[in-house]
């Protein structure tokens, strides 16, 4: 007797019409999301997402169906206002976690790579130089001021996005737990070790692009105006299935106002002022590259999730700013007291 195989209860996706369906709501929901560089990522990552696994669709089971509507149920929410739904999708969609994340440092770090040597003493150097993570070998220039630059900003620490760095060199020790010196094998596994840990903590920096794109968004020069959602029509099938016994059966009879649907949170209204500070929080882990002449190294520079009060302002050049100081300020006496006696009263 054939023993019977339990169904799993996210049900069978297997047929080209429901991987369809889903696919569609899916990429409905991206047309939604209200920010722009959002909208063109998460896109073409469900697509290259679906892609894959249509190319082993043998293979898709319960766990790609149970991720596939997961994904769904992210963009829902995160189009409803939901605010570490919608913080997710702007983590992946400007490369703070996810896939955009690998790429962009690959990308920074692509100039490190020496490649294949033009000429004689080009290999000569090459040869010369020490073997990956072994004795006398560093990690690349830009990547060690990356790092420092993480570990002098509190927003870094604070927001946990990623692991925090602990060392920004390899803690080595000089000498093991017999008093000897350490093994080549061990230190090349601790340099190793560390490279990894510092490049999975790192936050690249954007491209010009969708850089100049995140900073119009926070100060408001670039236009921004809420996606209008459309609305679906409702079918006489559909409103019939709604009666009173079904919503009876399914969530039981009604109760007052509870708590049940903030649990996770709560819906905001999306606005203006609710992205700019979700924007300004993207912003703040950020860096801002460029290249310091004198110190011939790559300098780092990192945002402000919260606004800063100025606290000096620029006078206009018809104003003279000498007037304010040609005669000393006199006392304030508004609060004056009568002497008490023995004392000597104020010159006036």
């Amino acid at each position: 007797m054939a023993k019977l195989q339990p169904q799993h209860w996210l049900g069978n996706l297997s047929t080209p019409q429901q991987w369809r369906h889903l696919l569609r709501a899916t990429l409905r929901e991206c047309t939604y999301l209200p920010d722009p560089v959002a909208r063109t990522y998460m896109r073409e990552h469900v697509l290259s997402r679906y892609r894959a696994v249509s190319s082993r669709h043998s293979k898709a089971g319960p766990q790609m169906v149970h991720a596939a509507r997961n994904g769904l149920s992210v963009l829902q929410r995160a189009n409803e206002g939901y605010s570490r739904p919608l913080e997710k999708i702007l983590y992946l969609s400007y490369g703070r976690t996810g896939k955009r994340r690998h790429e962009m440092l690959a990308e920074l770090l692509k100039p490190e790579n020496p490649g294949i040597p033009n000429d004689t003493q080009a290999a000569k150097e090459l040869i010369s130089a020490p073997l990956k993570f072994h004795d006398g070998w560093q990690p690349p220039a830009i990547v060690r001021s990356l790092a420092l630059s993480h570990v002098r900003n509190p927003v870094i620490t604070s927001s946990r996005v990623r692991p925090l760095i602990k060392a920004v060199s390899p803690p080595i020790p000089k000498q093991d737990i017999w008093g000897k010196e350490l093994a080549q094998s061990r230190k090349v596994k601790i340099r190793k070790h560390w490279y990894f840990a510092t490049l999975n903590s790192l936050l690249p920096p954007l491209p010009e692009e969708d850089l100049r794109t995140l900073d119009g968004l926070v100060s408001g020069t670039t236009p921004w105006e809420p996606v209008k959602r459309r609305k679906g029509v409702k079918s006489e099938a559909n409103a019939r299935s709604e009666s009173a016994v079904l919503k009876l059966l399914v969530k039981g009879p009604e109760k007052e106002n509870t708590f049940a649907d903030y649990a996770n949170g709560r819906p905001h209204v999306i606005t203006a002022r609710f992205m700019r500070r979700l924007w300004r929080r993207i912003s703040a882990l950020v860096p801002r590259q460029s290249w310091n002449e004198v110190s011939q190294k790559w300098r780092f520079e990192w945002d402000t999730p919260k606004l800063i009060p100025t606290l000096s302002y620029s006078l206009d050049s018809r104003i003279d700013s000498g007037a304010f100081f040609e005669e000393p300020p006199k006392p304030f006496r508004g609060n004056a007291k009568k002497p008490v006696r023995g004392e000597q009263p104020l010159p006036q």
